[in-house]
């Protein structure tokens, strides 16, 4: 069993064993402006030009999640949002192309959605009582990305209509916030999140198939209005 398996039981087994502590729960609604931060090798396959690659935009979403006590210091939230989706701009990096290819840079030729549920285990600084409490959290996240599709942008630099299909990715998930309690039931929270996260896209073009590995350091601020009961 490897480390991201170990910390998701770790997490699971936590989430279980509440329950009999009859602690708090809080539900949050707020709004979170996605940025990728994505780094994308060159595509290669059959009839693939030097120098062509992506990247993927930011993307602002609702987003709601649900925490339950451990205990006044630590909890165990599942944060899951609505699924964004990003604008993928493609970048074309190689003078020998013809001039009508290098135009296509900086446009967009391709969506895709992500679905990104993270279950983290927060440790909460100073008093319940307190007005404001720092928190820090570790988790895992699983992102799922799906939707896609190539507009006439992508198609005419691939050469015809093209799917695209990204590989799921799981990895280790931090972030980093305030709450600030405005009643004993209401609180605003402000917070940073960022996850390991890492695919490979596949683009298929009448049986085409050309590849790039995709990385992304993702920066997550959201904000939110909690309700707790």
């Amino acid at each position: 069993m490897n480390t991201k398996h170990l910390l998701l039981g770790s997490l699971l087994a936590s989430s279980i064993a509440v329950p009999a502590l009859a602690q708090q729960n809080t539900v949050k609604i707020g709004v979170s402006h996605v940025q990728p931060r994505s780094s994308t090798s060159n595509f290669s396959g059959p009839f693939t030009p030097n120098g062509i690659s992506l990247i993927v935009r930011d993307k602002t979403t609702p987003f709601f999640s649900y925490t339950r006590d451990i205990d006044e210091q630590w909890a165990v939230e599942l944060a899951v949002g609505f699924p964004p989706t990003h604008d993928i701009e493609l970048t074309v990096n190689n003078l020998a192309l013809p001039a009508s290819a290098q135009a296509l840079s900086g446009q967009v030729g391709a969506k895709v959605r992500q679905v990104a549920p993270t279950l983290f285990l927060n440790y909460r600084f100073l008093e319940k009582t307190s007005p404001l409490r720092p928190f820090v959290g570790v988790g895992i996240n699983y992102t799922r990305f799906d939707k896609t599709s190539s507009n006439a942008v992508g198609n005419a630099l691939n050469g015809g209509p093209t799917s695209i299909a990204l590989e799921d990715s799981a990895g280790l998930a931090l972030q980093g916030g305030v709450s600030y309690r405005l009643s004993d039931q209401w609180s605003l929270t402000a917070a940073l999140a960022t996850a390991q996260v890492k695919s490979r896209i596949t683009t298929n073009t009448l049986g085409i198939e050309r590849t790039a590995d995709i990385k992304f350091r993702p920066s997550v601020f959201t904000v939110a209005l909690g309700y707790s009961f």
